[in-house]
């Protein structure tokens, strides 16, 4: 089977047409329905307006390598609309557990260490992980590739160990350029407002140069950060643990950093009061906080229910800044993207092949 994908929104308007005409015989077009006030980005699809806009069912297929052990293939429901200057999406996807327990700190035989710490090199951690979703827009890319797949020829180069990397990492091809929107369950979902992680991929394929290869993020401040905290034992060693917890709830799968300000969550003092925490107590890993500037573009709330993930993502059409995001600044061309599926999964996923878009009056 093959596969023809442009990575370029300025290809001229007959390649346009060619193309977005294979993407409707290999996987359909998503269709944007203009509409005359915004959704409520909540992770609820009962709105009326979502039922104005037709709905693209996809399947992805795994594309773990280097070891991935979840292949996180799963059915994706997508709609989309849009105002005078915002564009709107509803994803909904099948996952049959809520996975919140995103590699935990838990205190085993008295001693506080990571769940699931299995290195990136060997597939990255499965077990106890959060639930992702991803859309990779293409930006700017001058060729038009044939190949099995759209997003692992991109995204995992095959390449990568002869850079240098010794484990799965993104890049493009020479002077290619993608708009990467990453939900994170735990990381992105909980924070105020909620988000998307707002990054790109470039072609740095150089383990010297970038240890991130091709992924970076947008500019911006602010975002998660490490709950790890550095004590000193009565002997005067060094050891780490979580830093902040909710007193009263020695189980928590996630702070926050409003939490933190706000004295729902405390500081642990010393490493007397680490290690007075019960045996099996459980505490994040990672603590919640909102991205500012380019990378906080993207608005983006989910909710579970019955075994489907619900997510409402609303961005600009234009945000700005075009050397790292697609913009959308002509309705009448399609635009081409793919979306990744997470199932509890750091870096294995199911993929699906390019999706044309379209936007509809």
């Amino acid at each position: 089977m093959r596969f023809i994908r442009t990575l370029a929104t300025s290809i001229v308007a007959l390649s346009l047409v060619a193309l977005l005409g294979l993407a409707t015989a290999q996987n359909g077009v998503l269709q944007s329905v203009k509409v005359p006030y915004p959704p409520l980005i909540d992770g609820n699809a009962g709105e009326a307006l979502w039922s104005e806009a037709p709905v693209l069912e996809l399947e992805t297929y795994g594309a773990g390598h280097w070891g991935a052990a979840n292949e996180s293939e799963t059915t994706v429901q997508l709609r989309s609309v849009h105002t005078d200057d915002a564009v709107y999406f509803l994803a909904r996807w099948a996952d049959p557990t809520f996975s919140l327990d995103r590699k935990r700190w838990i205190v085993q035989d008295g001693t506080w260490v990571g769940q699931d710490q299995t290195p990136l090199r060997e597939g990255g951690a499965s077990t106890f992980y959060e639930d992702k979703l991803a859309f990779l827009w293409v930006i700017d890319a001058e060729s038009i590739v044939e190949d099995e797949s759209f997003w692992p020829t991109y995204f995992e180069p095959e390449d990568a160990p002869d850079a240098g990397y010794e484990r799965p990492v993104k890049a493009m091809p020479d002077g290619e350029l993608l708009d990467l929107w990453h939900f994170k369950l735990v990381r992105n979902n909980y924070t105020t407002p909620s988000q998307v992680d707002d990054q790109y991929v470039d072609d740095t394929l150089d383990a010297e140069a970038n240890r991130n290869a091709g992924r970076k993020g947008d500019p911006g401040d602010g975002g998660y950060y490490s709950n790890a905290k550095e004590y000193t034992t009565p002997d005067g060693e060094t050891v780490t643990g979580p830093w902040y917890y909710v007193p009263g709830n020695p189980n928590v799968y996630i702070v926050t950093h409003d939490m933190v300000e706000r004295g729902e969550a405390v500081e642990i003092e010393d490493y007397e009061q680490l290690t007075s925490f019960a045996e099996g107590t459980r505490l994040p890993s990672v603590i919640g906080r909102p991205f500012t500037g380019s990378r906080g573009d993207i608005r983006g709330k989910d909710t579970w229910s019955d075994g489907w993930h619900t997510l409402e993502i609303g961005r600009a059409l234009d945000t700005g800044t075009p050397d790292v995001d697609v913009v959308f600044s002509d309705l009448s061309v399609p635009y081409f993207f793919g979306v990744g599926s997470f199932d509890n999964s750091q870096i294995a996923h199911g993929v699906t092949d390019l999706i044309g878009f379209e936007f509809i009056d």
